[in-house]
């Protein structure tokens, strides 16, 4: 019995030492992934797709729909859009001659592809435009935590006409009201408010921190860039290499937002470009601050805040990853970036398009599951249940609902009547409407044609009288029929 214990003992020992051969011989024959990327099992797999379906879900209830674009791209898409002295062109981009000699490149980012879409299929012609994207992008960083060279993103761009006397004619609106003015800052407001409502929906809003800029409009960003090249000129030896190389190669207002101490040190005492902008620049920013504070949005003004992409004007913003203070506005500058986007009015143009005004934003789906899981854990922690798929409300299973009932508001040029508005149009987005608030220029007549076409069902309209008085009109749009209720009944209001 001990010889055939023993000898079993010596079989096992020799088959554990042919398995471990196996592997060690499968290892050194084996192909191995692609540096920077990654295979998502079935948890990481799981886990992207909620992400993004709760980020669809939330910009479905402000009206936008989703739209996908090729993977590979004409590389001059980027040439144009993203300057050729551009970190993305210069260093990061996946580009190669196809069979034919043309010169193609992996898709880097999601706005161009959008914009080149929408102006290709002439869907420029019939504003505004409202859509979402989300899938891999490609670039050549050294990967680190939360980055990589294959990444998913998740992204939206609404697109409005601009007129010839600089007016933006309509970008997020419900279906409905008149609103005039200079350049409709409540649009950049009610964008960034629906960043911060899908990150509230994903339950990580409490781990980052919104912080905005203005870059003004291109004459301000050109007089602040001519005098950050003189000052960054006077300490060009003491710039880390690659500030001195954006400094050659014209990309100044990238020193500012590099993560070398050395170069934080001296950009500290640069030229601050609120002291660069027009008065028009200034008070679109400022209108947007106070459309922000109207929603309840909390927010920094970091000075420094710049974008890495030579389309961006006027409003910018970031939230980013960071053990803030309790006062958000005293607090310091850092973190990652999870979610980022800005302006851009002049990108249409350059592709063959009329000018427009946009505004848009795309988030890492990455660095989004990151916070996810640290939430996760901190939460399970303390004992405490967690639902991914966190909604405000009783309905858990919404991801694949598509809400019928689409409520248009209309406002008057008026600050107080527009953040009326946009308080209503949140709350009836809580109750899972799709709701699209205008922000535009136009009579009464235009805007309800816009709104019967985006197939809504009823329109609220808002004016000076209906604010004093604390009511609203609620107009059925198939029946042609207009009632009058108080704010206080339009909260439980039943759209029928």
């Amino acid at each position: 019995m001990n010889v055939i214990v023993g000898g079993s003992k010596l079989l096992r020992m020799k088959a554990i030492k042919s398995r471990r051969w196996l592997a060690v011989a499968a290892k050194v024959n084996a192909i191995n992934r692609v540096r920077g990327t990654r295979d998502l099992l079935v948890k990481e797999s799981q886990l992207l797709r909620d992400t993004v379906d709760v980020m669809q879900h939330t910009v479905e209830r402000y009206g936008f729909r989703s739209i996908q674009t090729p993977l590979l791209e004409y590389t001059d898409l980027y040439l144009r859009s993203l300057g050729d002295g551009s970190d993305i062109v210069m260093k990061e981009m996946y580009t190669f001659k196809d069979n034919s000699g043309k010169s193609v490149s992996l898709r880097p980012e999601g706005t161009a592809g959008v914009i080149r879409a929408l102006v290709n299929n002439n869907l420029m012609f019939s504003l505004p435009q409202k859509v979402s994207y989300s899938g891999s992008m490609f670039r050549y960083e050294r990967p680190q935590r939360g980055r990589y060279r294959e990444f998913q993103q998740f992204g939206k761009s609404p697109i409005t006409m601009r007129s010839s006397s600089d007016i933006r004619f309509m970008c997020i609106f419900v279906e409905g009201v008149e609103f005039v003015g200079s350049s409709c800052p409540s649009v950049d407001a009610e964008v960034i408010a629906m960043a911060a409502d899908a990150l509230d929906a994903l339950g990580i809003a409490s781990r980052v921190t919104l912080e905005l800029n203005s870059l003004g409009d291109m004459e301000s960003r050109a007089r602040y860039r001519t005098a950050l090249e003189v000052y960054f000129l006077k300490h060009k030896n003491e710039l880390s290499s690659g500030s001195i190389d954006r400094l050659e190669r014209g990309s100044v207002l990238r020193i500012l937002d590099s993560k070398s101490e050395r170069d934080q040190r001296i950009a500290a005492d640069a030229p601050q470009l609120c002291d660069f902008l027009s008065d028009e620049s200034k008070m679109r920013f400022n209108s947007t601050l106070c459309s922000l504070d109207a929603l309840n949005v909390r927010y920094r003004h970091n000075h420094r805040l710049v974008r890495g992409l030579d389309y961006y004007s006027n409003t910018v913003f970031e939230f980013v990853e960071n053990p803030y203070t309790s006062d958000i506005k005293q607090a310091t500058v850092g973190g990652i970036a999870v979610l980022a986007g800005g302006c851009y009015d002049e990108l249409t143009a350059s592709f063959g398009g009329p000018v427009a005004s946009c505004v848009g934003w795309a988030a890492g789906v990455d660095r989004l599951n990151l916070l996810r899981d640290v939430q996760a854990e901190a939460t399970s922690s303390s004992s405490v249940a967690v639902s991914w798929l966190y909604f405000k409300g009783d309905n858990s299973v919404l991801l694949m609902h598509y809400i019928d009932q689409i409520v248009p508001v209309f406002a008057q040029d008026s600050s107080r009547v527009l953040h009326e508005a946009l308080r209503i149009a949140q709350l009836l987005r809580r109750r899972e409407f799709i709701v699209h608030v205008c922000h535009g220029n136009g009579n009464m007549k235009k805007q309800m044609k816009i709104a019967e076409r985006s197939g809504s069902s009823h329109a609220i309209i808002l004016g000076e009288q209906e604010i004093e008085k604390q009511v609203a009109k609620i107009k059925n749009l198939n029946k042609r029929e207009e009632t009058i209720v108080t704010m206080q009944e339009l909260n439980n209001y039943h759209f029928d």
